[in-house]
């Protein structure tokens, strides 16, 4: 579990590279031109291939899948006309690339055949003078936050698919069992479920601390690196993640473990613990998806509105606050709603555990649930 992101994420990098390295064999594009001035202009450009000097072995290279097609670029009358062939279209990078510098080499033809004074090349020439005055601090800054609100959405989203799935899944196993029973006879089934729920949270907190520790060290390893150590970066990333965050995490991660016991426990057999934790994982869908959607335009009322509701808020708050959306004050805000409805959740399922837990009968999640709640 602890080293199940990384390797996610190497899979991930190693799938994207063989596919690169497998897509660049056959998606370069040939040239084929007799003009030697557009040869030499396009020999710098990605992507394009000259060892075919005419059509007829371009269209061979084609059927064989060594090339994704080719392009035929003729001059006449001073005019450059260029012809892409393929079965599917050309690559719109590359289509780019070509029609700029095409384009520079036309207008390079086109004085050339108006005979233009040194004066009129001057002034044709000219260029819009375009220059950037900011903020190179609040610059780096504002693309420390971003990156750092992004890896901790993608660490929730890892983090809650992992132990809601095997928390649902250790309580529906459970459940019914002879053990059980002889566990309720001798403690209180909210006692058991308090320190049950406890007792995983600081599981998670280990996981967690595992990473911080790695983190730290890494940090102190590089620190002296030019790029950390001339750019602020490390105090941007300081600045990011505020007592108030990391409090907030702690809280919903043990929100949802909860809530994902609470779903395993209304299943009668292991097997179904996954259909009884759908909701649980659309929840956590939503928050991810919707930040990531909603976080590229800034700040906006869906976001503000979403901070503030338990289960979407665990992404939505801290996003804001490490960006800087949310003040102080809404970050507290938005954690004490959170803890009320952890506490007021936790201790209404507490209360009815050992009806969840004991009954064996397939009765299905609303009728078991309905039972429940009439357990005293």
């Amino acid at each position: 579990m602890v080293i199940s992101p990384f390797l996610f994420l190497g899979l991930s990098g190693g799938i994207g590279v063989l596919q690169g390295s497998s897509l660049a064999q056959n998606s370069k594009v040939a040239v084929v031109s007799s003009v030697s001035l557009v040869t030499e202009e396009l020999k710098s450009t990605n992507g394009l291939n000259f060892d075919y000097k005419d059509e007829a072995s371009a269209q061979a290279a084609i059927k064989d899948d060594k090339i994704k097609g080719y392009l035929t670029i003729d001059q006449e009358n001073s005019v450059l006309k260029a012809v892409y062939h393929g079965e599917t279209s050309l690559e719109s990078g590359i289509k780019l690339a070509v029609t700029a510098k095409l384009n520079e080499l036309q207008s390079q033809l086109n004085r050339s055949e108006a005979n233009l004074s040194q004066e009129q090349e001057k002034r044709l020439a000219q260029t819009v003078q375009f220059t950037e005055q900011i903020d190179e601090a609040k610059e780096n800054k504002k693309m420390v936050q971003t990156f750092a609100a992004a890896g901790l959405g993608f660490f929730l989203y890892m983090i809650l698919i992992t132990y809601a799935s095997v928390t649902a899944q250790e309580v529906a196993s459970e459940k019914g069992t002879k053990i059980m029973e002889v566990v309720f006879s001798s403690i209180r089934a909210s006692h058991y479920f308090y320190a049950r729920m406890i007792a995983l949270l600081l599981v998670i907190l280990t996981h967690i601390g595992i990473y911080v520790v790695g983190g730290l060290g890494a940090i102190f390893f590089f620190k002296d690196m030019p790029i950390l150590a001339n750019s602020g970066i490390l105090n941007y990333l300081g600045e990011a993640f505020s007592l108030n965050t990391l409090l907030f995490i702690l809280v919903s991660l043990f929100m949802y473990v909860v809530l994902a016991a609470f779903l395993g426990s209304m299943v009668s057999r292991p097997e179904d613990s996954g259909k009884a934790l759908s909701p649980l994982m659309l929840l956590i869908m939503v928050g991810f998806i919707g930040v990531t959607v909603l976080g590229t335009s800034g700040d906006n009322l869906i976001l503000k509105i979403g901070s503030y509701i338990p289960f979407v808020s665990t992404f939505f708050m801290p996003f804001r606050a490490i960006n800087g959306y949310a003040n102080g004050l809404e970050a507290w805000i938005s954690l004490a709603i959170t803890v009320i409805f952890a506490v007021t959740a936790t201790a209404f399922i507490g209360r009815m555990y050992a009806s969840l837990v004991l009954q064996t009968d397939d009765l299905g999640i609303w009728k078991t649930f309905k039972r429940a709640l009439s357990y005293k």
